[in-house]
């Protein structure tokens, strides 16, 4: 939760400094990352929910699509979240941050019903199956 609240200030700080100077586009690109932002903090607070998540996607595609994104880092991160999400049907998929030996990482329940751990490998976002079930890994971590 703690991550996908940093996203979200990154998005809304980003954006605002990423339009460009043609008004009709600064009203754009404004209006867009405000929705995203938006569209976020609803996700967090609705995480299964395909609804939501549908419009976190459609919000982050709409971003991408008008070129309202800061930087190239800041579209690969929005292109991971779209891969990440997929097509928004979880099947009890649910991602946390959990602390273990005071080291954060964000912890994915897959559809074997594994806990698997987000890590960016060779600037790439992967996950690996840490062979645990997604309950018992939050049930051993400090999870939010």
């Amino acid at each position: 939760m703690k991550k996908l609240m940093y996203v979200v200030a990154c998005i809304l700080a980003l954006g605002f400094v990423a339009c460009g100077s043609d008004d009709d586009k600064n009203i754009d690109c404004v209006e867009a990352n405000l929705t995203l932002t938006d569209a976020a903090i609803a996700l967090s607070e609705n995480i299964g929910s395909t609804d939501v998540c549908n419009e976190y996607k459609a919000a982050i595609e709409n971003v991408l699509n008008n070129g309202c994104s800061a930087d190239e880092e800041s579209t690969k991160l929005f292109e991971e979240q779209l891969e990440i999400l997929g097509d928004c049907k979880f099947g009890g998929r649910t991602c946390l941050v959990c602390t273990n030996e005071e080291i954060d990482l964000i912890i994915c329940r897959g559809e074997n019903g594994n806990a698997f751990i987000q890590e960016r490998i060779n600037g790439e976002t992967a996950l690996r199956d840490t062979g645990v079930t997604f309950d018992r890994y939050v049930e051993l971590s400090a999870c939010d």
